[in-house]
């Protein structure tokens, strides 16, 4: 470990969060702690507090490292012709996230702020981005849906992908038999997505919207 000097202020967040996710990967929350993260930087564990407000802060920026990874990995999806077919990509990539790195993940899930503070607005962006990019994908694939209506099927289909990613990971899905949870993710857009985009082109008085599709 170099020492301090060596080291530039950028360089040493970049360090410190990726000793975080280190040790997320090899313990888990419960043990994490400021002390610790220094301990294996070699540093004292006031150097943190120059670099970060506080633990909470310190672990936004690593789950925002993890945000990104999903962001970027959706955003070449985006791009697909078939708005179904980039909903499916997506899909799956949450799914392959929550497999191949799943202690970060959960960390995502499993932290809360300290005293119920509030989550600051640069990391609540990157919520919002993604559900944005799924919004887009709805207003594709049924441009006559209201702007209400794809937000509620943006979180209707994380709430449900989501689900089926914790059932897995706890190995509560072998209660159904041996099913592949990438086949349950298929099964969930394919049915969902085309209740969906039939009805929301019912008016409320039962008629059609009278939207071309």
């Amino acid at each position: 470990m170099a020492r301090r000097n060596q080291h530039s202020k950028p360089e040493l967040r970049a360090l410190a969060i990726g000793t975080v996710r280190t040790l997320v990967t090899e313990q888990g929350l419960d043990k994490l702690s400021v002390r610790e993260v220094a301990r294996r930087l070699g540093y004292a564990p006031a150097m943190l507090y120059h670099l970060f407000e506080n633990l909470d802060d310190l672990i936004l920026h690593v789950n925002a490292d993890t945000l990104d990874t999903l962001l970027d990995r959706m955003d070449g999806a985006s791009g697909m012709e078939n708005p179904q077919a980039a909903l499916n990509a997506m899909a799956h990539h949450y799914l392959a996230l929550s497999r191949d790195r799943t202690p970060l993940w959960q960390l995502v899930f499993e932290h809360r702020m300290n005293q119920g503070s509030p989550v600051p607005d640069w990391y609540a962006r990157r919520t919002r981005s993604l559900f944005l990019m799924v919004e887009q994908q709805l207003q594709r694939l049924a441009p006559w849906a209201t702007e209400r209506e794809r937000m509620l099927g943006a979180r209707t289909l994380w709430g449900s992908l989501h689900g089926i990613c914790v059932l897995y990971l706890g190995n509560k899905l072998d209660v159904a038999g041996d099913v592949d949870p990438g086949e349950i993710v298929d099964s969930l857009l394919r049915h969902y997505l085309a209740d969906w985009s039939a009805t929301t082109n019912v008016a409320p008085d039962g008629g059609d919207r009278g939207t071309n599709r």
